[in-house]
């Protein structure tokens, strides 16, 4: 059986960091994460669909659903944990990798085709169960994905970045107040995850490699201009998990 289709045992919903307070539980045990994953949220974009698990990673412990709705909650999750291995070389299996998002809470749906956004109060309870997982162990990198994550990421100061650099990042990645008043994130200027998508930096001692979103991969339009970027993030994933 594939690795991304094997069942892992992690943390039940009464032990992993933070759960009780959150509907969705995040996805393997931190103690034994060789790879801690950091998504978005739980509520599917254009759907009303609720996962109980990050990433319906649930799913893969069980055969695929026949019922459709139910079958693309399995390919999302396939997806994912796939798009997570290509980045390691196939280095590392499902079971040493730890999936959370940075909002585990459910909010309220974005306007049509927009990405939600998470107030900065939402993401730094999100930081903070975060923060507590990674005190269960020690990953060998750190693998944040979308803008908006590592935007928060670095906002907080979780993130270690050069001052100049962090002011200018921020800057640019900003919520668009017009949109950030209606609950979509936009950035304040376009492009601003290209300087920093597949660069490797730092939360403490462990590298941090900020990827595009699970539904932007494989690359396609407008995401062609990561092309390179995300080469460069596979060879520091790579790099980080050789140490």
């Amino acid at each position: 059986m594939p690795e991304e289709q094997r069942a892992v045992v992690g943390l039940g919903p009464g032990d992993c960091p933070g759960s009780a307070d959150h509907p969705c539980r995040p996805f393997g045990d931190p103690a034994s994460a060789r790879v801690f994953v950091i998504g978005h949220d739980p509520r599917l974009q254009r759907s009303e669909a609720q996962a109980e698990t990050v990433f319906f990673l649930d799913y893969l412990g069980r055969p695929k659903p026949s019922v459709r709705s139910e079958a693309r909650k399995y390919e999302l999750a396939a997806a994912t944990a796939g798009y997570v291995r290509e980045l390691t070389g196939g280095q590392v299996p499902l079971e040493e990798m730890y999936f959370t998002n940075l909002c585990n809470e459910f909010l309220p749906h974005a306007p049509k085709g927009s990405t939600v956004l998470i107030p900065d109060e939402t993401a730094d309870r999100g930081i903070a169960e975060i923060e507590k997982a990674l005190s269960h162990g020690k990953p060998q990198v750190i693998i944040p994905m979308s803008l908006q994550v590592f935007y928060h990421l670095v906002r907080s100061g979780f993130v270690a970045m050069e001052q100049g650099e962090r002011e200018r990042f921020l800057r640019k990645a900003a919520p668009k107040p017009g949109y950030r008043d209606r609950g979509a994130y936009v950035q304040s200027r376009p492009r601003s995850f290209l300087g920093v998508c597949g660069r490797q930096f730092l939360h403490l001692s462990m590298p941090v490699v900020p990827v595009v979103h699970v539904k932007a991969w494989p690359l396609r339009r407008p995401f062609e201009a990561y092309e390179s970027a995300m080469q460069h993030a596979a060879t520091n994933v790579r790099r980080a998990l050789s140490r």
